[in-house]
């Protein structure tokens, strides 16, 4: 009896067991749900965020493509032009090549995969990583095409308050002549910006040659008298430059002889390039005159410059449809130099004995003919011109020295704007260490440069440096050492300090163009330089085109990158 009680209470309690364990298997379930889930996403995710990483490896890809190419590394693929600048890369005709006028994309230079299809992509594979890029350059100087500017001009001798014209003769008498320069108003030039170069033609202003009815005598002597003609430019930045000339001739009451010759054919402008257009391209403005007054313009060639700063975007495409986008902000200054020689030497004022010493042992090769071969021939030496003689014997072996051997500074060769006097080297020299501080690329005496030889970088010394290798634009402000193996391209200036030291053996190669110039950078006048060359090998000293063109390169400055 009390067995059957007991059963017949656990009778409610039947399939209680079946639930518990549906229950649990449920839960159990679950869990293991969330756990394959979980394992799921995470492979997932890994695999997105490998795939992420590689789109960003390959937007990066295109950075540094990009850079090359701005940089010179590059051959173009289809266009004519044969290095990139910052002012070709918004020339759509170009930048993507002839043909392609869409969105700026360096087309021209990168290897789509169909240049003609604004979005195609540059395929990229590099080890596990394959994706591609396209990349867009953006103009964060549209009006820099645009040049506004005026004129204004000194003759010597004249009154302070009319500087821009001067009587000769007697006041009031038979010989009188009077020369005036009127000014250029301020002009406006806005070319086309989709050309290249972007050339406006121009004036510079005029002469006048005035005789009174009293003037009747023939024969009036214009000695010569010196001429100043500034160019005040105020777009698209504001910068001076001044032509430096000289005025003299004789005048008749029907005719005049009268020539003004200028100093150099173009002066710059904070890049902005000013070219004297007379017939033959010549530095000789002759005045013409058949009655009073006569008139004679002086045409000029205006040429605008590049823009100082590009945005830079890569779009990169990675697997699973990853996307990654990276800008890159370009700047750069306007290196504004010439070089006349494959070696230039500007002298003391004093005319103090240049301390010059090519070199007796080895073949030492010097040379102005140009390494690329594009430019005019130049001189191996330029000198100034009382140290023709000093140029001569310093060279010890003539065989080896291609001609011209020597030229002379103002004479056979322009002598560079920055160097015509003491007091403009100083200025030059002050705005380039400015120019590398604001890139960081300004650094204390006592450095070893050791940099590739096709990267171009703006380097600037304050003090004394030891080249081993480099390219680009290299400014030191004391002594400068380098070896018999030094390999450089590119513009070397070595202002201030005023030395070159070339020690020991080997077959290095300076191709571009070396400027030496000794002063105090203080006060005071040139000094005489001093460059040596010791030991044995065939080092060469060359002028080179490309090279120096390469160098403005030197000056941009990746001034930050983002992702966006």
């Amino acid at each position: 009896m009390y067995l059957n009680k007991n059963l017949n209470r656990r009778k409610n309690e039947r399939g209680a067991a079946l639930i518990t364990t549906l229950l649990i298997s449920t839960l159990l379930l679950g869990a293991g749900g969330a756990l394959i889930l979980t394992t799921s996403m995470s492979a997932s995710t890994a695999v997105d965020s490998t795939s992420e990483m590689q789109a960003y490896y390959v937007a990066e890809a295109g950075m540094q493509s990009t850079l090359n190419v701005l940089r010179g590394n590059v051959q173009p693929l289809v266009t004519s032009t044969d290095r990139m600048s910052f002012r070709t890369a918004i020339i759509p005709q170009i930048s993507n090549g002839p043909g392609n006028s869409g969105a700026l994309r360096f087309a021209g230079w990168l290897p789509y995969n169909n240049r003609m299809d604004p979005a195609s992509l540059v395929p990229v594979s590099i080890g596990a990583v394959t994706g591609g890029y396209r990349v867009t350059v953006d103009n964060l100087d549209p009006n820099c095409h645009i040049v506004e500017f005026e004129t204004s001009g000194v003759i010597g001798g004249s009154d302070a308050a009319t500087p821009y014209q001067r009587t000769f003769g007697t006041v009031g008498g038979p010989d009188e002549v009077t020369i005036r320069y009127v000014k250029q108003p301020v002009t406006l030039l806005s070319p086309d910006p989709n050309t290249f170069p972007l050339i406006s033609d121009s004036s510079l202003g005029s002469f006048v040659i005035e005789r009174p009815l009293t003037s009747t005598q023939d024969g009036v002597v214009i000695n010569k008298t010196s001429f100043n003609l500034t160019v005040v430019q105020t777009k698209p930045w504001a910068a001076t430059t001044t032509f430096e000339a000289s005025i003299e001739g004789v005048v008749n009451s029907t005719s005049s002889t009268v020539k003004v010759t200028f100093d150099k054919l173009a002066m710059r402008a904070d890049g902005t390039t000013f070219t004297l257009n007379i017939s033959g391209a010549s530095q000789v403005l002759s005045l013409a005159y058949t009655s009073s007054p006569g008139t004679t313009s002086l045409a000029s060639r205006v040429t605008s410059p590049d823009p100082k700063r590009l945005l830079i975007k890569s779009y990169g495409f990675g697997a699973r449809g990853s996307e990654k986008r990276l800008e890159m902000l370009m700047t750069r200054e306007n290196l504004d130099f010439e070089t006349p020689a494959g070696t230039t030497l500007k002298g003391a004022d004093d005319c103090s004995a240049l301390d010059l010493d090519s070199g007796s042992s080895g073949s030492k090769y010097y040379s102005g003919i140009d390494y690329s071969g594009k430019e005019p021939t130049r001189p191996a030496f330029a000198v100034s011109p009382c140290d023709q003689d000093d140029a001569n014997t310093g060279i010890k072996k003539p065989d080896t020295v291609a001609d011209p051997k020597v030229g002379l500074l103002g004479t056979d060769v322009n002598n560079p704007s920055y160097l015509d006097s003491a007091d403009l080297a100083r200025s030059y020299l002050n705005g380039l260490q400015a120019k590398a501080q604001t890139i960081g690329r300004y650094f204390s005496g006592g450095q070893t440069i050791n940099e590739p030889v096709d990267t171009p970088l703006f380097t600037f010394v304050d003090g004394d440096a030891t080249l081993l290798n480099g390219s680009g634009f290299l400014v030191v402000t004391g002594t400068l050492t380098m070896r018999g193996n030094t390999n450089f391209k590119g513009v070397i200036l070595v202002l201030g300090g005023g030395t070159v030291v070339r020690n020991g053996g080997g077959n290095g190669e300076i191709l571009g163009g070396l400027t030496i110039a000794r002063f105090d950078r203080t006060s005071g006048a040139f000094l005489a330089p001093s460059f040596h060359t010791n030991g044995g090998g065939n080092s060469n000293i060359q002028y080179d085109s490309t090279a120096l063109g390469k160098s403005l390169a030197s000056a941009m400055n990746v001034s930050g990158v983002l992702e966006f």
